[in-house]
């Protein structure tokens, strides 16, 4: 079998793989590592460079970077032969092996196939022994059979003659294949990623002669936020703060000011994270009362005095044994994504999720798993508006050189699976290192640090095509307001899907510090419902199930004063004709005036029923009475003595709409109030 391998060496052909279409056939990567003869330690090494790391598929060809994602044996140019076998999950009849060789190819003195009866089969033997100084090369190395094995293979063994290429020499991953189409190392860009993209360098209204990085834009994409690092005129560092631009009303960002005490001190600051509706930012490190830091995560809420002195973000069981971190925060406020590292990480860093628990508390940060983290840093995440898309930076997966921008799609509520990750494409991500991708809520643009003509990291816009965009969502938007004086009144503000596997949300309005703002999925139905006591809430929907694009809505909602003669009608009160069924919208109606009334137990509301046309009169107005007894019943119920509630009925005596159609009769056939003591 040797024999006749060595004089059909002209059949195995060699390829140097770059990022074609994927390829067809059915590639199986080795799962397990078997033996290895010995493999690279470092200080403080987790699995850099271990011997696991040539298991699974590659992570960086097509680009041709040294990695720690990648075996490497413990000595350079080593005189004793180094060898790795790796094993597989599935038998196969062996036609193609393929290694991917991403630093220091050439170094491959033998291949041996292992099959079922632990036999060891010769497939690959070098006929070059001359000695390379060249360190700059990597490929995939394609080996192919004449015709395929008549024996089953569960394992590949490698032996390595590391003095043949002067320097490191690394394996990053090796597949099986039962055909000959040549196995290829590609990147995993959608389907149709442009060529080219718009990037535009925002300026000396942001940018400077110092380093800018860490770029958090609001949902609106009116306000930017970002980490500035000033450099002395010797060229080291010398500060780091947080600052921040809005945009004028042309669209372009005015000069940034530095967002000042109590956010930024004298040790290093930086934002990582904003709230949806712009009131929360998440920041670097704790904040001590005596002003100095210490590793962790704070948050500040925006007052009317200004940004509040940050306090404490607590997680569960939370450390961190890397010196730097990133985080991102959900636009419900309440996942949080973390870049951090800790025992079970993958390889450096790696991506983690923590939900919120009460006010202040988050849940132990629990790994999202291999789909998402690899062998190398993964860092910089950012959620989008949508609730669903994750974007981080990686070199960990094929890209175009250094870090490269990913985008991936939650599948389900654990926030632990995920679709594969994409690659957003050469005309985003450049040879150098990207990262720290953020966008609004419309999806229009993004914002990415980047280096610059002058290698210096600036912040720039691009357009972001369609396959890198999030799912469209909207931005309700609006202030809350009393219905006698049209005054705003502070209040909590409850939004509410109607769809229940949404989740509702609250939010405290001060119209101190600005509008209210919700980030929402279309395709859905939302309550809002706001709450201050000595108030009534004027329940309100915002209907969004038809639309398709993103929508900013302005819309103001309304408190009814606990004042005598003031009256309302309860949007929620909708019948079926002929019935006086209460309506399970109606009972949370119902639930808020009963509490209000209990709240002030002087308070009486006289209830008045209506009914459409149909029918016949006598029988409308018996029905409107009886509509309104309900009402008396249901809140009775609820503990409210039953003198104080009056009721009327009307039946179809008092029309507010035509009833030409049954939409308009629907309005016809309602419940209003009238508070008549207080």
């Amino acid at each position: 079998m040797v024999k006749m391998l060595k004089k059909s060496a002209a059949f195995l052909i060699f390829f140097l793989a770059f990022y074609y279409p994927i390829f067809s056939q059915k590639t199986y990567w080795a799962s397990k590592v078997l033996e290895f003869s010995s493999e690279r330690v470092i200080p403080f090494q987790t699995t850099e460079y271990r011997a696991i790391q040539a298991l699974g598929k590659p992570n960086v060809l097509p680009s041709l970077n040294e990695s720690t994602a990648a075996w490497e044996p413990s000595q350079p140019d080593s005189p004793n032969a180094e060898y790795i076998t790796v094993g597989f999950d599935t038998l196969i009849y062996l036609h193609q092996v393929a290694i991917a060789e991403n630093f220091g190819q050439g170094c491959i003195e033998k291949v041996l196939a292992l099959d079922t009866e632990k036999k060891y089969h010769l497939i690959y033997q070098s006929q070059n022994n001359a000695v390379s100084s060249s360190k700059e090369r990597g490929r995939m190395f394609n080996i192919f059979l004449p015709t395929r094995s008549d024996y089953q293979v569960i394992a590949i063994k490698l032996i390595l003659n590391t003095e043949k290429i002067k320097g490191s020499n690394q394996i990053d991953a090796i597949g099986i294949s039962e055909t000959n189409e040549p196995i290829k190392s590609v990147i995993r860009v959608a389907k149709d990623a442009p060529k080219e993209v718009l990037r535009v360098n925002l300026g000396k209204g942001v940018n400077s002669r110092h380093q800018e990085f860490a770029p958090v834009i609001s949902s609106d994409g009116k306000t930017l936020f970002y980490t500035r690092n000033y450099m002395s005129v010797f060229g080291k560092q010398k500060d780091q703060d947080v600052w921040f631009s809005v945009q004028d009303k042309d669209g372009n960002w005015i000069k940034s000011q530095n967002i000042g005490y109590p956010i930024n001190n004298n040790d290093k600051n930086a934002v990582f994270s904003v709230s949806a509706d712009g009131r929360e930012i998440l920041l670097m490190n704790k904040y001590n009362k005596d002003g100095k830091l210490s590793p962790g995560i704070s948050r500040s809420y925006r007052t009317r005095q200004g940004w509040a002195y940050p306090e404490e973000v607590k997680i569960e069981n939370y450390y961190n044994q890397s010196p730097n971190a990133e985080f991102a925060i959900s636009p419900d406020g309440m996942v949080m994504v973390m870049s951090i590292q800790r025992k079970n990480t993958t390889g450096k860093r790696d991506l983690y999720v923590s939900f919120k628990k009460d006010k202040n508390a988050w849940s132990e940060p629990v790994n999202m798993g291999r789909q998402l983290n690899t062998f190398e840093h993964d860092v910089t995440p950012f959620i989008a508006a949508d609730g669903k898309t994750l974007y981080f930076s990686t070199q960990g997966l094929p890209g175009y050189g250094d870090n490269d921008i990913f985008k991936t799609q939650r599948l389900d509520d654990t926030w632990r699976l995920w679709s594969e990750p994409e690659n957003l494409g050469e005309a985003i991500n450049t040879p150098n290192w990207d990262g720290y991708f953020t966008l609004p809520a419309s999806g229009d643009y993004a914002y990415i640090c980047s280096i610059n003509a002058s290698k210096k990291e600036d912040i720039f816009k691009l357009e972001l095509p369609k396959t890198a965009k999030p799912e469209p969502v909207a931005i309700i938007s609006g202030n809350v307001l009393s219905t006698t004086d049209k005054k705003p009144v502070e209040c909590v503000l409850t939004m509410t899907p109607q769809n229940d596997k949404l989740k509702p949300e609250v939010k405290n309005y001060d119209p101190q510090t600005g509008a209210f703002s919700f980030v929402v999925p279309l395709k859905e139905i939302y309550d809002f419902v706001p709450y201050a006591k000595g108030y009534l809430a004027i329940n309100e929907s915002i209907d969004l199930s038809k639309e398709i694009s993103y929508r900013e809505v302005k819309k103001d909602f309304y408190l009814m004063p606990l004042e005598v003669g003031n009256k309302g009608v309860l949007n929620s009160f909708t019948f079926e004709q002929g019935e006086s069924k209460l309506q399970a919208p109606a009972l949370k109606d119902l639930d808020r005036i009963a509490q209000a009334m209990i709240d002030f137990p002087t308070l009486e509301i006289l209830f008045e029923g209506h009914t459409d046309n149909q029918g016949d009169f006598q029988l409308n107005l018996k029905l409107s009475e009886e509509r309104i007894e309900e009402v008396k019943n249901y809140l009775i119920t609820k503990g409210v003595p039953a003198e104080r509630i009056t009721t009327k009925g009307w039946g179809q005596t008092r029309p507010i709409a035509s009833n030409a159609t049954e939409e308009r009769r629907k309005l016809n056939r309602r419940v209003e109030f009238t508070i008549t003591k207080k």
